[in-house]
């Protein structure tokens, strides 16, 4: 693993620029990447050809998360004084810390895709302090060719799904904060305080603030705000209190408030899903109907 604070990291517009004449370069074509509606982590997916030589990948001032989701090649890293290899298959994980340049070549029968996960430094620091206390530049973050770590290829395999399917930043922000918890805990040294007893007047402050603003577009943050928690404790807190998290919380309250609202009979499912804060019609859909089973026409029908 490589130590955590650096210097000389491309700015992250020159970063980004540098990476992608470096991908071209080798031939590496970018199929699909996150925009500005995603504004906590950046997405990418990659095709590769089946044989490159050598590629030589700029230093990020983020965590780079790398997931192969198809085909298979032997791949070996350039590590200052040899090369380090690996065999490469759907799902096999690779990371590297932010301020490390990447020297790659790898050879396979076939053409491969990968998804590229930028999880921003900055995050890790927050999450870092909200876990232990100590001082992030402390820490070393995971710097390897090869790791096994199902949770993270299920939520970068989810988060792709979700940028095809035009998930909101929201699901993006909940993932990172996720990620940033699950590595700092698995992949580094770090070791969480003991816990504190709950706040239970703080969470029930929360779910009164849920219930009132059903119909506004709430974020991690902000929930976090009203509880007078850093995001990551609240999101602890509540999960060991509850027994969910915050958000599934609040989509469960949406979707009961949703299901008073279809049982009358009256407004189009298009407002009921802007009282319950969906903006877009089809996402309230899809929630509802990962919750009850059925969609909201079909559930209005039953019901009458």
């Amino acid at each position: 693993m490589a130590p955590w604070t650096v210097a000389d990291i491309l700015m992250p517009d020159g970063y980004h620029k540098a990476s992608l004449a470096a991908h071209a370069r080798a031939g590496i074509t970018l199929s699909a990447s996150s925009g500005p509606e995603w504004r906590s982590i950046l997405l990418r997916r990659y095709t590769a050809p089946a044989v490159v030589e050598r590629v030589a990948l700029p230093a990020s001032a983020d965590q780079l998360l790398v997931l192969v989701t198809e085909g298979s090649f032997d791949i070996e890293s350039w590590n200052g004084r040899r090369w380090q290899g690996a065999r490469y298959r759907a799902g096999s994980l690779g990371m590297t810390a932010p301020g490390h340049e990447t020297v790659l070549r790898w050879r396979g029968e076939a053409p491969h895709e990968s998804l590229h996960l930028h999880l921003p430094a900055t995050s890790l620091r927050r999450v870092a302090a909200d876990l232990s206390g100590m001082d992030p530049s402390r820490l070393r973050l995971p710097n390897e060719l090869a790791y096994h770590d199902p949770l993270v290829a299920g939520v970068m395999l989810g988060l792709s799904d979700a940028l095809r399917s035009g998930a909101p930043d929201l699901y993006a922000e909940a993932s990172r904060e996720l990620l940033a918890a699950h590595i700092l805990l698995r992949h580094t040294a770090l070791r969480p305080r003991a816990p504190v007893p709950a706040p239970e007047g703080r969470l029930r402050r929360l779910d009164d603030f849920m219930r009132a603003h059903l119909s506004r577009p709430l974020t991690p943050a902000e929930l976090a705000e009203v509880a007078g928690m850093s995001g990551f404790h609240l999101l602890r807190t509540f999960r060991r209190v509850h027994g969910e998290t915050p958000i599934r919380r609040l989509t469960r309250l949406r979707m009961e408030a949703a299901r008073r609202h279809l049982e009358a009979g009256h407004e189009p499912v298009s407002a009921i899903a802007f009282l319950c804060g969906y903006d877009n019609p089809s996402h309230f859909a899809t929630a509802f109907r990962r919750i009850t089973g059925v969609s909201p026409t079909a559930y209005r029908r039953g019901r009458r």
